[in-house]
């Protein structure tokens, strides 16, 4: 079974769109989608359930805002607790720009037993479109970086969200890091997230993708500072090989539990 984890956090102007798009291929899977409502304000969860129509929907709510990261752990652990080891987890942004067009050959890859697949801005024949030139260069930045410091010089993007996880990879990772299997709680936890699958042995591979800032409405919720520093606490962690759960999970209390539409 597919199960599609998507972070949202004051999306309501994106999520009807987003669910128009959704809803035929989620059916055509036979797909389960989990919204994790990462505090929003704007009433992003009560959007998605009305636009669902007769979609299997989960909504996993944190009562505030605890960053992509929180909500990337929640949503996968909450898909973790439903699914079978051979099942797909595909995350996507909530805001129109992981292009489902390329799901189908991200499947294929999965199919052919790859254990991560990415989509791909950089690989070849992959575009970023509307988005600004500083962002462009600090995001190749990281990726050229983890790229050959973390040893995944045959993946060009390292940063993206929209990918197809194999559950029982997640599983056996989340066994060993405990509720730190996402220690970051900003952007930067996809860089963590994909280093932490590669060293346990994770197969990875990457799909070039369009991504469209121009479709999606509202401003960006990447803040250079914080998102920079977050950026350089895993590089140094990964340089110094201390990637790893500490005795003590400060992010326990953010398990919180997930409930069906």
């Amino acid at each position: 079974m597919i199960r599609f984890v998507i972070p949202a956090y004051n999306e309501a102007p994106n999520v009807e769109r987003l669910m128009e798009q959704l809803r035929p291929v989620a059916r055509s899977l036979g797909a389960r989608v989990i919204l994790v409502d990462d505090g929003s304000t704007d009433g992003t969860a009560d959007l998605v359930r009305a636009a669902a129509g007769d979609l299997h929907l989960a909504v996993v709510t944190h009562r505030r805002n605890r960053g992509l990261g929180v909500a990337i752990n929640s949503g996968l652990r909450a898909a973790l607790s439903e699914a079978d080891d051979n099942d797909a987890i595909v995350t996507m942004e909530a805001d129109t720009t992981s292009d489902l067009s390329d799901l189908p050959r991200m499947l294929e890859r999965f199919d052919e037993g790859f254990d991560v697949v990415l989509a791909s801005v950089y690989a070849p024949g992959g575009r970023l479109i509307g988005v600004e030139g500083w962002r462009v260069t600090a995001s190749k930045s990281v990726s050229t970086f983890f790229r050959y410091a973390g040893g995944l010089r045959q993946v060009h993007t390292l940063s993206s969200l929209y990918r197809v996880y194999r559950a029982g990879t997640l599983r056996k990772a989340a066994d060993t890091y405990g509720y730190l299997l996402v220690r970051e709680p900003g952007f930067a936890a996809n860089v963590e997230l994909l280093l932490k699958l590669w060293n346990a042995g994770a197969t990875v591979c990457e799909v070039p993708t369009t991504n469209d800032w121009t479709s999606r409405k509202g401003t960006s919720k990447l803040r250079l500072r914080p998102t920079s520093e977050a950026y350089l606490r895993v590089m140094l962690a990964h340089l110094v090989g201390r990637i790893q759960p500490p005795p003590q999970s400060p992010l326990a209390e953010l398990h919180e539990g997930w409930q069906d539409k």
